[in-house]
């Protein structure tokens, strides 16, 4: 299976993509595939057909890294359903795989845990009497198993000829005598300590052992004071009527042990511990322990994390600490009243961004249970890869609806703008309000907050943009302003800004940092001093257009300030090369004073240059005495300062056309410092390029720069780079593959390939798509299918257009799943578009 493939689990979800998954691989395909389960952003899919297929150290591995990467405790359900299978081959990879103490003890009782609907679900109590323990004088055993499951070879061979500690010390709970004598001889305690062994020597009783008994008496004595010791030596031999072993027993694994420990523990790491110390925790005691008297916080969150924590003890907890909604790992629909009764929506918001995550919330529970309906819209584009399948149905079922109801009334689209920040209402309730109203004189609309603004921006990006105008036409300025701002201000929505939008609309556009790098531009020559310094500080603005502002002037005096000021600790020091193309004095000597150390050298010298070349030799007092700057002053004018920028710019032009490998130190001097200089000479750069004397190496360098030229951005927007960057240099064009890091500040360059070619391959397009060059619609109409798949893992709001494309076109059937698979394995030359509408034709 190939790496598109596993990427395209994602968009399909869980039981989808597991399905999908149990169709594209092959008999050898999971061998293969067992590495990656140590990565922790596996798909659900990829978790949930390990464990359809019972392959246990796959499913550990994965629980474990991404307990790992989430700092979360691991989830033991999928390892428990693993374990419900009474599979001996099964039971053997969870007992060589996992480090959990009570699964492991599990697998060596040998008992049956498939669910059964007269039994009750097992638990780590797997010593029992058989008459009530709580009489002394009862004559008791542990219970017989009927129907044991076989215990494999190679576990059997881990503890006796390996003899780990770890797995000696849970082979003590062994059912097979001959696993608990050897445990007990080589004098290891027991996950519970003392107690532990006490009751591994109740086993071999039982077993009729007594020989062995008396041996690991002589070699390795149950510890405790010396006349209790004797005591349970005789008790368990049956020497003497028990009654201090049963009492001793009922304490540590007895029908209230769990929950008295659970009532003393003072920290949330500690409930953890003890919730985890046993297999699955006796649910009904622990529910009617709460009923009587409530557990404390950190019982009451250990148990919440829980995945099999029941709904009637969840309630019950979740009533007493409401706070706690955010510690449930898969909330269901459930908890849904429970969240809007704390009118909280950050946490109403984290808990339905983890169900959809955890795929416990459906996208029917999205657009028909949660609300206020402007927190499920802004649900649907928000949260990472695991929500895109569920987020991708609720888009399409939202999509459908409303474009049934302004379908025949476009007032729809007003009444939606208006009831959105007050109406507490789902989705589905707040659509079907605003298509069917209630008589009586409409409402003026209102300025929405931020969330309320995200909401209505997500439902403008539901429908065609030849749909959007009605959606918009209505608003002024300021109503307008926070829609320019919304992370999800679609293309209709950004061309109306700009087109009819006011001062306050575009001045809030300007600063978004998700619009696309030209909407800034047209912004920027518009000439509104504010706009302009807004747009200077969108981390998309292209250098150019920064170069310009500062050039003409053209920012307000906030701006002015922000320039001028010492650079904060960590910033990086080419935010001030654009400052060089200013005219104002006091800009450049910000440029000068704030480009310090050895690498600052070419900046300062920069500086210094343009500084006496306007205002004057005697304007460089004040500066940083760099030799050359000296010179200057003390010669009273400006050649010692041409002289050392000609002689710099012939040094780093034989610098770089020298450097064959990129060395691990940064030393000053060499090519680091060619590429610190902010007036590095392009013209020779250039010439270089076409001569091809510039090693890949060095240009992957040079491509990271915001200042790269455009004609050199052409001249290698192909550029095949190093896999190393001490690797020698490949060869430097591949008329086949566009460059995303050399395209990423140059959008006309990006428009000439998308002219040039489709569908286009790329190399890096991350660069591209988050420097805004390229919007998510132009990528994925344009781009090879592999590409847009690959890409969107590292772009959410790609793989949000993926996944509705997906779903919308594809739907539930798995059949065109797998014919977009099977085609994706081959990386045809065709965009996703082609191959969805073939896999949807041939299914």
């Amino acid at each position: 299976m190939t790496e598109t493939v596993r990427n395209l689990l994602w968009h399909a979800g869980g039981p989808l993509g597991a399905s999908l998954l149990g169709r594209v691989t092959t008999d050898a395909a999971p061998s293969a595939f067992t590495a990656d389960h140590r990565d922790p952003n596996l798909p659900p899919a990829v978790l949930e057909h390990a464990v359809r297929t019972g392959d246990a150290r796959a499913v550990v591995t994965a629980c474990h890294a991404r307990a790992q990467a989430a700092g979360t405790p691991v989830d033991p359900d999928p390892m428990l359903r693993l374990l419900e299978m009474d599979d001996p081959d099964v039971n053997a990879g969870l007992f060589l795989a996992s480090g959990w103490p009570a699964l492991r003890m599990a697998v060596l009782s040998q008992r049956r845990f498939a669910p059964e609907p007269d039994r009750p679900a097992p638990t780590t109590d797997l010593w029992r009497d058989p008459v009530n323990p709580r009489y002394p004088g009862a004559r008791s055993s542990p219970v017989p198993l009927e129907d044991p499951v076989p215990l494999a070879e190679e576990v059997r061979h881990a503890v006796l000829l390996a003899g780990r500690r770890p797995d000696l010390q849970v082979a003590l709970a062994a059912s097979d005598p001959d696993l608990v004598f050897w445990a007990l001889v080589s004098g290891v305690p027991g996950p519970g300590g003392s107690t532990a062994r006490l009751r591994a020597c109740r086993t071999l009783a039982a077993a009729g052992r007594t020989a062995q008994l008396r041996r690991v008496f002589q070699v390795a004595p149950i510890e405790g004071e010396d006349a209790q010791a004797e005591v349970i030596r005789l008790e368990v031999m049956g020497s003497r009527t028990a009654f201090l072993v049963p009492k001793l027993l009922e304490e540590a694994y007895g029908e209230e042990a769990l929950t008295t420990r659970l009532r003393a523990a003072r920290r949330t790491s500690a409930a953890r511990a003890l919730v985890r110390g046993v297999l699955e925790p006796r649910w009904d005691l622990l529910t009617a322990a709460h009923a009587k008297e409530p557990l404390p916080w950190c019982s009451a969150v250990a148990l919440l994390e829980h995945p099999r924590c029941p709904a009637g003890l969840r309630s019950m907890l979740l009533r007493a600490y409401p706070r706690a909604l955010q510690m449930v790992p898969r909330p269901g629909p459930e908890l849904l009243p429970l969240c809007a009764a704390t009118a909280e929506d950050h946490v109403t918001k984290r808990v339905v961004l983890r169900g959809l995550e955890e795929g416990s919330l459906t996208a029917g529970d999205l657009v028909a249970h949660v609300r206020p309906a402007r927190l499920a819209l802004t649900s649907m584009v928000h949260g990472g890869l695991g929500a895109l399948a569920a987020q991708a149905e609720a888009a399409n079922v939202v999509r459908q609806m409303l474009a049934f109801a302004v379908a025949s009334d476009p007032g729809v689209w007003q009444r939606l703008y208006t009831t959105l920040p007050s109406y507490d209402v789902t989705i589905a309730e707040l659509i079907a309000a605003c298509a069917h109203p209630s008589p009586g004189p409409a409402l003026p609309p209102p300025r929405l907050g931020r969330q309320s603004a995200w909401a209505y921006t997500v439902l403008i990006g539901l429908l065609d943009a030849d749909q959007a105008g009605p959606a918009l036409e209505f608003l002024n300025d300021a109503q307008l302003a926070p829609l320019a701002g919304s992370p999800d201000a679609t293309a209709p929505l950004v061309d109306h800004v700009v087109a009819h939008g006011g001062p306050v609309a575009r001045r809030v556009l300007a600063a978004n940092p998700h619009v696309r790098a030209d909407v800034l531009e047209t912004l920027v020559l518009g000439g509104d001093r504010a706009i302009a310094s807004a747009a200077y500080r969108n981390p998309r603005c292209p250098y150019a257009l920064r170069e310009y502002i500062v050039s003409v002037d053209g920012f307000d005096d906030v701006l002015r300030g922000e320039l001028c000021a010492a650079p904060r600790d960590g910033a990086d020091p080419r935010d001030l090369w654009p400052l060089l193309a200013s005219p104002d004095l006091a800009v450049l000597r910000a440029v000068a004073l704030g480009s310090g150390g050895e690498f600052g050298h070419p900046a300062r010298l920069r500086a210094a240059y343009r500084i006496a070349e306007l205002h004057g030799i005697s304007a460089l007092e004040g500066l940083p005495d760099d030799p050359e700057t000296v010179q200057a002053r003390d010669a009273g004018g400006i050649a010692p300062l041409g002289a050392a920028l000609r002689a710099m710019d012939e040094r780093w032009s034989k610098e770089i056309a020298g450097t064959s490998y990129i060395p691990h130190v940064r030393r000053p001097g060499g090519v680091f410092s060619a590429l610190a200089d902010p007036g590095l000479a392009w013209p020779s750069v250039l010439a270089q390029a076409r001569e091809r004397r510039i090693p890949a190496a060095a240009f992957n360098l040079i491509a990271e720069r915001p200042d790269l030229p455009l004609e050199l951005a052409r001249e290698q927007r192909h550029l095949r780079p190093a896999a190393q960057a001490w690797q020698q240099p490949l060869p430097s064009q591949d008329p086949t593959t566009l460059h995303g890091g050399v395209l990423a500040h140059h959008r006309p360059l990006v428009a000439e390939a998308l002219r040039d070619a489709v569908p286009t391959r790329w190399h890096a397009p991350g660069r591209a798509l988050e420097s805004g060059v390229i919007s998510p619609e132009e990528f994925q109409a344009t781009a090879e299918a592999n590409t847009v798949i690959d890409a969107s893992i590292e772009h959410l709001p790609l793989a949000r257009l993926v996944a509705r494309t997906l779903h919308r076109e594809l739907g539930e059937n798995t059949d065109a799943w797998v014919v977009l698979a099977r085609m994706l394995e081959q990386r045809p030359a065709a965009t996703l578009l082609e191959l969805v509408a073939t896999a949807r034709a041939a299914a």
